[in-house]
């Protein structure tokens, strides 16, 4: 709703009164996790703020998107836990009606049919079983299954039939993402790593020849300092993937018999005597990679959560997500032959509006593709692409707001060698006073693999609609720039994203863009680790606000979970080896250097940063006598989802500041 004031308002920065509330900001986000075609249906997972921010199922179609269906009932909450992050937690049957979801409560997976009351398909071990990675094949549901039950993880690729009946088809990997089946059903691709990699560091792709239960004829392709995503068969003999070893993501073909045959032949010659084929894995090589699109930007990114398409490909076009400040979509033309090089016949297809700062793929049918996007003018939506035309049509919206005028527009800049996302002041009722700079909030994102794009943003938008500017940071570490930028972190957190954020500060406030006297800092877990070390170490930040930050490293690496239980080692150094830059770095040890008030919001139930780590580093600010907020929500997690703890932590962050840069709250105008 549009309102026209009769009168712009002259007051200073930071007393600008908004419409857009903390209660708006958190009821009215809807974001879509996943979407998939069926038939003449759309179907999309999104959370419910109604219903305690669960995340429900909805159904619709093409023709009429208006008309929507809640599929799941009240009870039931799409999740999986799997590397505690989950990912693709429900897939749909195409020879059925029947859908498959992962229950967050108990992990097990359960099928409904729509209308009717769903059934576990799987067993009740309370949780300590988990399902992610759904995918529908003709055999029945493959996915990662991860067993909690003893001190050591153990996953494997699982084929559980329709009736029940799990089949182990791997166990070669401790990590495992994306399994595949060619379509005759007789190889498994997917992607593995093992300690101490992350999968944007070095993955491996697996080709495993499921026919042979006994002794499974096995090869590899080893990125060695290389990450490989996204394997999509193309035949019963090849298919594409995602690789940087060129320097960025970009999407490359592989060719290769039958793996049983390959084992043998090449078993064969390197022994001189054909048929004593073993279960030796045979390994592939980088160079036996085609490549088949190179954008430029970066066809690929951090796999924090399972299930992630960066492309999506039938037997005619590919359709890819390529990311670098911007998103792009292109649509490429397939070769014509195993020997035809990379394809010439590629395009870029633009969305209404601003380009894209992000997006997502999610599905795509003889005539359509299903993404969500969000621009500088978009707070997001799901769309289906025509692929023939190239329209969008709207298919559902991720925020509900009513304020949107009230909305910043984002850019992109570099600043200080450093690129960045600007979100400046903006309110349609309010000017600032004549030569007075505004306030900033200098955001910085997660991961510490994440990017900040130029996204119209709810969050952004409750402070600048209010006077205060946010500068996103995307230091190095972060993706979309290639590999090379994002190596410039390995062992250097904590150095690095610091000394970025600083150098992108001292610019913004050379250009005269923002006040240096008030600047504060903000970032939600691997950013609030960046966030309390910056305040240790720089002097340009007058505050810092650290969501579920990492604050002591020794403790970090002992009680979080088993997927980022060697992530330091690669950010900082390997345990004991590095014992010293754990100790110096981490902010637990640096509270006297600190002198600038700080706040710390926490979750109690955070298993990947445990709430231990904000209480102790609280203790440490309260001996050493710095200035503090603390906030731990009950029933929290690592990312707030309930609408009280969004409401009370953005209230108390916004409040925080003012009192540091002496906004009086009493005098908003209005």
């Amino acid at each position: 709703m549009k309102e026209f004031p009769q009168d712009v308002v002259t007051a200073p920065f930071g007393t600008w009164s908004s419409p857009l509330s903390a209660a708006e900001v958190a009821a009215g986000s809807a974001p879509i996790f996943d979407a998939a075609f069926r038939g003449e249906h759309i179907y999309f997972s999104t959370k419910v703020p109604a219903e305690n921010s669960r995340t429900g199922l909805v159904r619709t179609t093409l023709s009429h998107p208006g008309l929507k269906e809640q599929v799941l009932p009240a009870d039931f909450n799409i999740r999986s836990s799997v590397h505690e992050y989950g990912g693709a937690a429900w897939a749909l049957d195409p020879d059925s009606e029947v859908i498959y979801f992962v229950n967050a409560s108990d992990q097990r997976i359960w099928q409904i049919i729509p209308g009717k009351a769903p059934h576990a398909l799987t067993p009740d071990t309370s949780g300590r079983i988990r399902y992610g990675d759904l995918t529908m094949t003709r055999w029945g549901l493959l996915c990662v299954r991860e067993d909690c039950r003893s001190t050591r993880r153990e996953r494997a690729i699982v084929l559980i039939t329709r009736h029940g009946t799990t089949n182990v088809l791997s166990r070669h990997s401790y990590f495992m993402a994306s399994p595949r089946l060619s379509p005759d059903g007789s190889t498994l691709a997917f992607i593995g790593w093992e300690h101490p990699n992350m999968p944007w560091d070095s993955t491996n792709l697996w080709l495993i020849d499921v026919r042979t239960s006994d002794i499974p004829a096995v090869a590899v392709l080893a990125g060695h300092d290389v990450s490989l995503l996204q394997p999509e068969f193309t035949s019963d003999s090849s298919l594409i993937l995602s690789s940087d070893h060129s320097g960025t993501w970009s999407l490359y073909s592989l060719d290769f018999e039958q793996v049983d045959c390959l084992v043998r032949d090449r078993q064969a010659a390197a022994n001189g005597s054909a048929g004593q084929a073993d279960s030796s894995v045979d390994q592939l090589d980088i160079s036996e990679l085609r490549p088949v699109l190179d954008t430029g930007g970066e066809i690929g990114g951090a796999l924090w959560q399972l299930g992630t398409n960066w492309y999506l490909s039938d037997d005619e076009e590919i359709w890819a997500h390529s990311q670098s400040d911007t998103a792009s979509l292109i649509r490429a033309r397939l070769p014509r032959s195993p020997k035809d090089g990379p394809g010439s016949d590629v395009e870029e297809i633009s969305p209404p509006g601003a380009p894209f700062g992000s997006l997502e793929l999610h599905d795509l049918n003889d005539s359509h593709v299903l993404l969500t996007g969000k621009s500088a003018d978009s707070t997001g939506a799901l769309y289906a692409v025509d692929r023939v035309t190239g329209n969008f049509t709207e298919i559902a919206q991720e925020r509900l707001d009513a304020h949107q005028d009230y909305y910043s527009r984002p850019g992109t800049r570099v600043l200080g060698g450093v690129p960045v996302v600007i979100h400046p002041p903006h309110n349609p009722r309010f000017t600032a006073l004549d030569r007075e700079l505004p306030p900033y909030v200098i955001s910085i994102h997660g991961g510490p693999t994440g990017q900040a794009t130029p996204d119209m943003s709810a969050r952004s938008s409750y402070f600048t609609s209010r006077g205060i500017g946010v500068m996103e940071v995307n230091y190095g570490g972060s993706t979309g720039y290639g590999r090379a930028w994002r190596n410039r972190l390995r062992g250097q957190w904590g150095i690095v994203d610091v000394a970025d954020a600083v150098a992108a500060v001292e610019a913004l406030v050379a250009e005269g863009l923002a006040d240096p006297d008030r600047i504060a800092i903000s970032g939600a877990s691997s950013g609030g680790w960046t966030v309390l070390t910056a305040l240790a170490s720089s002097n340009v930040f007058a505050c810092g606000t650290s969501y579920f930050g990492v604050t002591d490293l020794m403790r970090f690496v002992v009680d979080t979970h088993d997927f980022e239980r060697h992530y330091i080692d690669g950010l900082v150094g390997p345990w004991p080896e590095a014992q010293d830059a754990y100790i110096t770095r981490s902010p637990i040890r640096r509270t006297s250097q600190i002198r600038v008030p700080v706040a710390i919001m926490q979750g109690d139930r955070d298993p990947i940063v445990p709430p231990n780590q904000a209480q102790d580093f609280v203790d440490m600010l309260e001996l050493t006598g710095v200035e503090y907020i603390y906030r731990l929500y009950k029933g929290e997690s690592h990312g707030f989802v309930r609408t009280e703890t969004i409401i009370d932590s953005l209230e108390s962050e916004f409040g925080f500041y003012a009192d540091v840069f002496g906004i009086p709250l009493s005098r908003n105008h209005g």
